[in-house]
């Protein structure tokens, strides 16, 4: 398919994403891979972000390396000064991260994290590494134009476009509302949202802060008998009262956090050279589906929670990579029954359980004699390791498994399935005909894998698979200590398939045709 350049109207796309954030810009590269033509539309301008730092966690970076990203994202922290420095002043523990404030997680686990160490992106800066993601990949990005509706019919799906040059529209096979909490897409796809009415209010500014009488407010993050209270190197302050104003929907003004300062430190300040402020709740909504249609949603425009933790990108991210290759399928043609659908089925009981934890961690934050008997509990409960690796999968999105559709006789629940299907693959040194690689690597193009290692029949599997290698990576290769004989990848990194010995290559082809499609002769 080609499209024209502007304007708008008449163009006709295979996707159009609504929004260009993190969510939106890493579902267009992966649809890219697939050479699906792909149109993001981003309200705001190229360069624009909002004045906050991301953590990107353990399953987050670990899916990063299985695109070849890893790397970069990890100079960009490095280039970027003093975010060393803010990783080290929230915590004096400078521990992994923490829950509801303990930073204890991850000091416990038994088996050490294939990431164990996440990264600290300013919003802006996450956003431009994935445009150019996007951008190197051929997906059409465009600034300055917002999504405010949709039309759906047989054929596919209208949405209407606000530019500096007026209204105009665009027709798509699909469209991905990735656009925040007050998702347009959402909206109009007759999608309900619902959710938790606040109990808090947070305020966040950056300025110059003068303590009266002599004397500073401390870096990092400190919890008082008023709230919260946060304060970063960059000069931003947040803080955080269980009280709860009645107009949510004015601008948020420096003489406010000025005043939410002095309730939570206790400390008389002046604020001046006020750039920004910024107001949010822990007000916590789930759409009812993510799909209607021809229309899905990812990201906040799906799901929204009080940011504790810094899951909410790392969700969202992994809700693109979940969907974008799924979406792939459906829109080359010849996807298997129920592939598209599974991304709800998979993705909504994860949010849900963040939208549980963050309601949990809220409940241990609140100030007050009783929550502190709590935290100290939960402070001793974090040192055994049952505990805090647990606490460490729940944040860090690494005790994530999906169970696999019912028509793949060796999945979790049908005779014969392996322990390991629906789980992470784990990365794995291997040997290939091309020399020495990482199961990581090998997932590089964002097709499935099929991986047959020595010994058990694992040639059983690459004979099987004849039919799909026109969708399917198969690589025979070797390694030291293989976990399996044979490993049925998805392009999200997830196991869809594997087998310890003697392959069962009835189970192998059901598994394919699940994931992958039918069968198809193989080429010559």
């Amino acid at each position: 398919m080609t499209t024209t350049e502007h304007p708008l109207g008449g163009e006709h796309f295979d996707v159009v994403i609504a929004g260009g954030g993190p969510v939106g810009l890493a579902l267009a590269a992966e649809l890219r891979l697939h050479g699906v033509v792909t149109l993001v539309l981003e309200r705001g301008r190229r360069g624009q972000g909002e004045p906050r730092t991301l953590e990107l966690h353990s399953r987050t970076l670990e899916t990063l390396d299985r695109r070849g990203l890893l790397a970069e994202f990890t100079r960009a922290q490095e280039s970027l000064p003093g975010l060393a420095d803010y990783r080290q002043s929230l915590s004096d523990q400078a521990t992994r991260g923490h829950f509801a404030g303990l930073y204890h997680l991850g000091r416990h686990s038994a088996e050490p994290a294939e990431q164990p160490h996440g990264l600290t992106l300013p919003h802006h800066v996450l956003k431009e590494l994935l445009a150019r993601r996007a951008d190197g990949l051929g997906a059409v990005v465009r600034y300055d134009q917002e999504v405010t509706g949709l039309a759906q019919d047989a054929d596919g799906v209208t949405v209407h476009v606000r530019t500096a040059d007026g209204d105009s529209a665009v027709r798509a096979d699909f469209v991905v509302g990735c656009d925040g909490g007050r998702s347009a897409v959402r909206r109009s796809a007759g999608i309900d949202f619902p959710g938790t009415a606040p109990s808090l209010v947070s305020r966040m500014g950056r300025g110059t802060v003068e303590v009266h009488g002599g004397g500073e407010l401390p870096t990092g993050w400190r919890r008082t008998d008023g709230g919260w209270f946060m304060r970063m190197p960059d000069g931003r302050i947040a803080v955080t009262e269980w009280s709860v104003p009645e107009d949510l929907e004015s601008p948020a003004t420096a003489g406010e956090l000025a005043g939410a300062i002095e309730r939570v430190t206790g400390q008389r300040i002046t604020l001046t050279d006020v750039d920004f402020v910024t107001r949010f709740t822990d007000s916590a909504r789930q759409a009812s589906r993510y799909r209607a249609g021809r229309v899905l949603l990812a990201g906040d425009a799906a799901h929204i929670h009080f940011p504790a933790g810094g899951q909410g990108v790392n969700l969202g991210l992994q809700d693109a990579f979940n969907l974008g290759w799924k979406l792939a399928a459906e829109c080359r043609g010849g996807a298997p029954e129920g592939l598209l659908d599974s991304y709800e089925a998979e993705r909504h009981p994860v949010a849900a359980a963040v939208l549980d934890n963050t309601r949990a961690q809220v409940a241990l934050m609140a100030p007050g004699p009783q929550v502190d008997a709590l935290r100290a509990l939960f402070t001793r409960l974090m040192a055994m390791d049952e505990v805090n690796k647990h606490l460490s999968d729940v944040i860090y999105g690494t005790g994530i498994r999906y169970t696999a559709p019912p028509t793949v006789a060796g999945g979790p629940s049908g005779p014969g399935g392996h322990p390991l299907a629906g789980a992470f693959a784990r990365d794995l040194p291997v040997t290939t005909a091309d020399g020495p690689a990482r199961l990581a690597e090998l997932l590089r193009p964002g097709r499935p894998l099929l991986l047959g290692l020595d010994g058990s029949g694992a040639g059983g599997a690459l004979k099987a698979a004849a039919g799909w290698t026109d969708r399917v990576e198969v690589v025979p290769a070797t390694a030291r200590e293989p976990y399996a004989a044979a490993l049925l990848v998805r392009p999200d990194g997830y196991l869809a398939w594997a087998s310890d010995g003697p392959v069962a290559e009835d189970a192998l082809r059901a598994a394919l045709t699940a994931w992958c499609g039918p069968e198809r002769p193989a080429a010559g």
